[in-house]
């Protein structure tokens, strides 16, 4: 874990507020916030609100943002080592099979599609909740949306918990 991981972890703790609650108050996606936790890379743009939330200056943060980068080897979201599933875009998605327990180092029983070109990794044991990204899907078929969503009889709810933003 990078010291900018346990930064976030620690601040996140002392600010005793939850992921999404910070996620608000400072303008990024909790999905966003989880991953950088987790040892993603920021993108620059939320470089000014990172300081803020952290307290440090921007050279600071960025020296910090630099370590992470080479402790994870790019700035993409890590390799968690489930396969790709099915692909297409927010509005059809081709999804060819759901196995449980391929994740690692993730929860088990969670899987990965690829969504315009970019990975969306997908739990489905989470219950959604309001705001959450969630893969609707039918068959073999599915679409994004944000819950609540409205289901068929036939359609299920899977939560996305992390998305490459790169």
């Amino acid at each position: 874990m990078s010291r900018f991981s346990k930064m976030l972890e620690n601040e996140l703790r002392r600010r005793g507020k939850s992921e999404r609650e910070l996620a608000r108050e400072f303008g990024w996606s909790q999905q966003a916030f989880n991953s950088w936790r987790r040892g993603g890379v920021p993108r620059q743009q939320f470089f000014v609100r990172l300081g803020n939330f952290l307290g440090i200056s921007q050279a600071d943060l960025e020296m910090l943002v630099d370590e992470a980068k080479e402790s994870a080897g790019n700035t993409k979201m890590p390799d968690l080592g489930a396969p790709v599933l099915g692909q297409g875009s927010p509005d059809e998605l081709s999804i060819d099979m759901f196995p449980t327990g391929f994740a690692k180092p993730a929860v088990s029983g969670t899987y990965a599609l690829k969504i315009d070109g970019k990975h969306a990794w997908i739990n489905p044991r989470l219950k959604p909740t309001r705001g959450n990204e969630v893969v609707i899907r039918v068959a073999d078929r599915g679409r994004l949306a944000v819950w609540p969503a409205i289901l068929g009889d036939d359609e299920e709810a899977h939560v996305v918990v992390l998305r490459e933003t790169v």
